[in-house]
């Protein structure tokens, strides 16, 4: 272990001193062992350092912890996986009403229900009814593909899955996250509630200021409260993901003695329920992404907040779990990094990049116009690369807010070439192909999809499909 303290360590001072990265937090526990790293500035406002202590925002981590919940429903018989989600969410509905119909409580949590609402984010209704509030929003949208024939990375489905624990316990998320799974598991300082962040050591985002040069604290602490399932609201500590990680090792049975799920339940989540057959979407569980690295299988989930992201894996066949937070723009990096820093140091195996065989020219019929909510890309066919020019096209000034907050803002993007590496698949022209190796980098290769049953012809990056438009 102290040889991966080490490296890792050297990996936080080198991050840091490259003025990108404020601070980060990484906990790794191995069988019995254990230990917590932190460095950094946790708030750029009042200066506070990163300590082993200090909370965060999980962002979409938090989708293993919806994921968990609704196990806990599946085994008390309240909630069937492959039952449609208007069962149990009567308000919900699509553009497509049959649409709506034909999607399962599982296709909201192995992303594959093709709901087309990637980037919604209402703010304007807060607490108990946020989620419901949100539900009402997508009646709006349609689906990307024939439900269960695709994956898309899926906000709304998680969303969903906390409309559906909410019905079922009779309490809002925050309160039935807190009883029925923060508590039994023993994760003392978790709270669902953002006001709390006030009464504890709370890490703050960092953006890069351009005129200023330098790092700045982000101006909005959390997204809003409506996508508080799908990871919006849930703030951690590594004693707490920690903790949360050796319950799933441990066949749902947590540190404290406490049966939080079946080990049957911990089983199903682990186990495969599509698989796309490309590098950058490894297979689903339930929740868990399981990416294949390294000779064996990580399930892994990443999470973003405003000017923060985490990441948390779990190594089964290892015993292992690996939680992280940073801040900053070049901390995603740093997040990979660490985590392929404790794969390789317990496996004994260099990480190396998922994938292979000879590059292709791409063909003239790639060209075209592709979108998907509030997304358009141009893509241009230059003899052996794509010229890729992506589009943030908000649907209202509240939508613009929170996304121009976050570093996103409205209208294209600088374009991106890439070159192919391999049949179908492409990579941002001039980037290492380390980059790729590990559980986090790989989202950016880019996967042109052919048209099959029940989904059209499109592009496949970081998670999302995104459907060819016609003409």
């Amino acid at each position: 272990m102290e040889s991966m303290r080490r490296r890792l360590d050297e990996a936080l001072q080198e991050s840091l001193a490259g003025g990108t990265v404020a601070g980060a937090v990484i906990g790794v526990s191995v069988g019995g062992e254990h230990f917590t790293l932190a460095r950094g500035t946790a708030n750029l406002n009042t200066d506070q350092p990163f300590t082993e202590d200090t909370a965060w925002l999980l962002g979409s981590v938090g989708k293993i912890l919806t994921t968990t919940m609704l196990l806990q429903l599946v085994e008390r018989g309240s909630v069937d996986l492959d039952a449609p989600v208007r069962r149990y969410v009567p308000e919900f509905s699509l553009l497509d009403p049959a649409a709506a119909d034909r999607i399962t409580v599982r296709m909201l949590v192995n992303h594959t229900n093709g709901i087309d609402a990637d980037g919604l984010v209402p703010s304007a209704v807060r607490g108990r009814d946020a989620h419901r509030a949100y539900v009402e929003h997508l009646r709006n949208v349609n689906v990307l593909f024939e439900p269960g024939t695709c994956i898309h990375y899926s906000n709304p489905g998680f969303v969903l899955a906390g409309r559906i624990i909410e019905e079922q316990t009779g309490l809002p998320y925050e309160k039935a996250i807190q009883r029925d799974l923060f508590e039994p598991c023993g994760m003392a300082a978790a709270t669902a509630v953002q006001t709390q962040a006030f009464l504890r050591r709370t890490a703050a985002g960092a953006f890069f200021d351009m005129e200023a040069m330098a790092l700045r604290a982000t101006s909005l602490f959390s997204v809003p409260e409506s996508i508080g399932a799908a990871g919006g609201t849930p703030i951690v500590t590594v004693a707490d993901m920690l903790a949360f990680g050796r319950m799933h090792l441990n066949a749902g049975l947590a540190p404290n003695g406490t049966r939080v799920l079946e080990a049957d339940s911990v089983k199903a989540m682990l186990t495969p329920t599509f698989d796309l057959g490309i590098p950058q979407a490894p297979p689903i569980g339930l929740g868990w992404w399981l990416e294949p690295i390294a000779g064996t299988t990580a399930a892994f989930h990443g999470g973003t907040s405003p000017g923060g992201n985490s990441a948390f894996t779990i190594l089964p066949e290892y015993d292992t779990v690996i939680t992280s937070f940073g801040t900053g723009p070049a901390n995603v990096l740093l997040q990979d990094r660490l985590h392929i820093a404790v794969i390789e140091e317990v496996t004994g195996r260099t990480v190396t990049p998922p994938f292979g065989g000879p590059p292709e020219r791409p063909r003239p019929e790639l060209a075209g116009e592709y979108g998907s909510f509030q997304s358009r890309v141009a893509v241009e066919v230059d003899a052996d690369a794509l010229r890729v020019t992506s589009h943030f096209e908000p649907y209202d000034d509240d939508h613009r807010a929170t996304f121009e907050a976050c570093g996103v803002p409205a209208g294209a993007a600088p374009p991106v070439t890439y070159r192919s590496l391999a049949p179908g698949l492409y990579a941002p022209e001039g980037m290492e192909a380390s980059v790729f190796s590990g559980v986090i980098g790989r989202g950016a290769l880019l996967s042109v999809l052919p048209a099959t049953g029940g989904r059209p012809a499109g592009l496949h990056s970081g998670l999302r499909f995104t459907p060819k438009r016609a003409g």
